[in-house]
Formats: C-alpha cells, sequence, structure tokens
C-alpha cells in the first residue's frame, strides 16, 4: 500500500534576495538552497554563512532580513487577517532586522522573536534582535534587541525593560536583568541592501490594511462566515498577551 502524504506545511513567505550561501531545512529534515521567489514555510529552520545574506516577505506583509552566521527557525507563522493569527521566530544565534507586518498591528499580544535568553514581543516596529554566542568577535555574549522604529518589549525571567526607537538592550549571562544601553553597540550596522530592503518594506506597510483585507476576502470564498478580526491592543494588554505566550 502507498504511504499517506504528508501534509503540506503552512506558507510563511517568500524570499526576495539571497546572497551567499544558506540552506533551509523543512519539518522533513530535507535541506534546499534557497532562491528569489521561493517560499518559506511554517517550521523552516534557516542558516546563513558568513557574508550571507537573505531577505523574506512574509505573509502577512512583514519584512525580515536574515544576517550572515544566523540560525533562525519560523516556528509557527499565521497570517488569515483574524484573531488567530500568530508570528513566532526562534533565534538561536546571529542577527536580523524585522519590520513587523498585520499581525504586529493588529495581534501584537501574538508576535514574538525568542532567543535562547529572552522573548520580545513588539508595538508594530522594526527592530533587530540579536544573539550572540561565547566566543563570537562581534560582542558580549547575550541577547540583544535595537529598536529602530516604534516599541519592543524583552522580556524573561529575571524581569523585562522596553526598549524605544533608537536605543537598544541588553541580557547576558550573568543573571543580570536586561537593561537598556546607553549606546547602540558597533556591530548594529546596516548591511549592502539595507537602502533597497527598507523602500521595499516601508512601501508594504502602507498596503498593510489592504492586504489583511484581500487575504480575509480570499478566506470567505472558501468557507462561510466571518472571521473576528481584533482591536489593536493596548500596551498592557502586549505584557499580558507575552506572558500567555510562554506558558
Amino acid at each position: 500500500m502507498a504511504a499517506p502524504a504528508l501534509a503540506q506545511p503552512r506558507a510563511a513567505g517568500k524570499i526576495e534576495l539571497a546572497e551567499g550561501i544558506s540552506r533551509i531545512q523543512g519539518k522533513d529534515q530535507r535541506e534546499r538552497r534557497p532562491a528569489v521567489g521561493e517560499q518559506v514555510y511554517e517550521g523552516d529552520a534557516i542558516a546563513t554563512a558568513p557574508r550571507a545574506e537573505l531577505h523574506l516577505r512574509m505573509a502577512d506583509g512583514a519584512s525580515i532580513i536574515v544576517r550572515e552566521r544566523t540560525k533562525l527557525t519560523i516556528t509557527a507563522y499565521v497570517a488569515d487577517g483574524g484573531a488567530q493569527d500568530r508570528s513566532l521566530l526562534d533565534l538561536a544565534e546571529g542577527a536580523l532586522r524585522a519590520i513587523s507586518g498585520w499581525i504586529g498591528k493588529y495581534n501584537r499580544d501574538r508576535y514574538a522573536v525568542r532567543t535562547p535568553l529572552v522573548t520580545i514581543g513588539v508595538r508594530g516596529t522594526d527592530h533587530e534582535p540579536t544573539h550572540l554566542l561565547q566566543g563570537d568577535p562581534r560582542g558580549k555574549p547575550g541577547s540583544y534587541d535595537k529598536v529602530n522604529d516604534g516599541l519592543t518589549v524583552m522580556q524573561t525571567p529575571q524581569g523585562s525593560v522596553e526598549i524605544p526607537a533608537n536605543k537598544a538592550a541588553f541580557l547576558g549571562l550573568d543573571g543580570v536583568p536586561p537593561q537598556l544601553l546607553d549606546a547602540v553597540p558597533d556591530f548594529f550596522k546596516p548591511g549592502k541592501y539595507e537602502q533597497e530592503f527598507t523602500a521595499r518594506a516601508r512601501q508594504v506597510e502602507r498596503a498593510l490594511d489592504e492586504l489583511r483585507k484581500g487575504r480575509v476576502e480570499e478566506l470567505l470564498k472558501l468557507k462561510d462566515g466571518k472571521l473576528n478580526l481584533p482591536a489593536a491592543p493596548t500596551r498592557d494588554s502586549l505584557r499580558r498577551g507575552l506572558e500567555r505566550f510562554l506558558k
């Protein structure tokens, strides 16, 4: 008898730029080399080599740069335009830049970037989570987040800190709660394609509501009833949501 077919993983986004050597491992453990225009899926694990870079356009209109020497897993990504939308990225090491899409705008309590040390939530944000291992020449080992626009919350068992625009925060390996840094570390530098990435992301950002509406209409053609579209949460609900998210 033929073996049953594996369920198709949920599409999370597509690749807009692929520079250098990188690999993607799917839920089925198969590896593939990224190519422009190809899909990335929920459960994909991405690894980039030195001098490599990937640009991703996510299903909710978010834009992501996966920088060199980075290991990132798209743990969960649901972008159907409703209350169940969710984005969870696990950053094992390295750095990324993320400009949030409609999940970060309407479902903020269901958006998070996790490192081995912290969970980061957002308020409609452009930010750069980074996790450096022992011996990394870029800086002191630990987790960082730099905010370019908006605000993030870095939450840990030791405590939490809000990070406003043009600031960065850090949590090291010494058990001290995360704290805002006096200056943004020097390793936060724009890449070769940063201006191009930012211009594309801002263009999509202006059309988020239309994109979300289009996704809802697409789904309504396939099933009866209406999707529950939530109101944008407050800062307090963001904190409560992150606590629920971690349970």
